[in-house]
């Protein structure tokens, strides 16, 4: 290709991509484009050109910095919270009618009002421990690291967990923080916490990130890494940047993934799953990102 097409090229995909809110990108082909232009000054006359591409991406820096500084805790109306919460129950079990309620907030970007109705749910002891591990991945969808942190060492204060219960607690937030790359040594759980109770109901395995094998599209055969958001019993929940197109046109409501890698904190499983949800975010941190509920049909 003549070095001006690719230039007009780099140009026309940047316009692209600034329209559609891919800053990154865009912020790329216009630097691509003006390296071109200074490779070959002697064929590329035009120096208002450089001005005009410096002025673009000094425009797109502005805007990225004002998004980073931007709130994150947009919050819907308290009505709409409620529709979700809601309609996104659908357990005959009272209590685990309102955990579904309160991580589907979490899973809408609803963060503030999905830790206040899991605090709430903190008295019921059948659903106590998936209750900590659901407001432990709230801290950490919002990046409040020492929240979470602070929320485990009350918790070895007081005694609505046993020692074991806490060490599965510690042994949880330890490996979330490893996998960000956090050095911090959590405290053990003091002995005297209560006596240790034969478990209420059966300990579903937490699992913290899943591997994907792309079935079509150009990325077919490709294995793709997603951290797990949340987990309510055997339904798991992914965050995917609409960045991740080619990824996003291909998983599905209905889609039956037969080859998924399940990691846990202890090891890795082969299963299969099927894509039970598909919605955008529309508000809080992760307002753009598409929400994928992925069912867990075999490990």
């Amino acid at each position: 290709m003549d070095v001006r097409e690719r230039i007009k090229t780099l140009l026309q995909q940047a316009e692209i991509y600034q329209s559609q809110g891919l800053l990154n990108e865009a912020k790329n082909s216009y630097m691509n484009a003006g390296q071109l232009i200074k490779k070959n000054e002697d064929i590329i006359k035009n120096k208002s050109l450089l001005g005009s591409i410096a002025a673009k991406v000094r425009a797109i820096n502005d805007e990225m910095k004002r998004l980073d500084e931007s709130p994150l805790h947009k919050e819907m109306p308290e009505q709409v919270q409620e529709v979700i919460r809601t309609k996104f129950s659908f357990s005959a079990d009272e209590n685990l009618r309102a955990l579904e309620g309160a991580v589907a907030l979490a899973k809408f970007g609803q963060y503030k009002r999905a830790l206040k109705e899991f605090h709430t749910l903190m008295i019921r002891e059948d659903i106590r421990m998936d209750v900590a591990k659901n407001i432990i991945r709230c801290h950490m969808a919002t990046d409040m690291i020492e929240d979470a942190v602070a929320q485990y060492v009350q918790w070895t204060g007081g005694t609505q967990f046993s020692v074991t219960q806490l060490g599965k607690l510690r042994f949880f937030l330890q490996n979330i923080l490893e996998k960000k790359g956090i050095e911090r040594e959590l405290p053990l759980p003091e002995e005297t916490v209560r006596e240790d109770k034969e478990a209420a109901q059966e300990e579903v395995l937490d699992i913290s990130s899943v591997g994907i094998t792309v079935s079509e599209g150009p990325k077919k055969g490709e294995t793709i890494e997603f951290d797990v958001s949340f987990q309510s019993g055997n339904v798991i929940n992914i965050l995917i940047s609409s960045k991740d197109r080619e990824v996003l046109e291909h998983l599905n409501v209905g889609l039956t993934l037969n080859q998924v890698q399940f990691y846990s904190p202890i090891a890795m499983f082969n299963g299969k799953a099927v894509v039970s949800a598909k919605s955008k975010i529309e508000s809080g941190p992760k307002e753009g990102f598409y929400s994928l509920d992925i069912k867990i049909k075999s490990i």
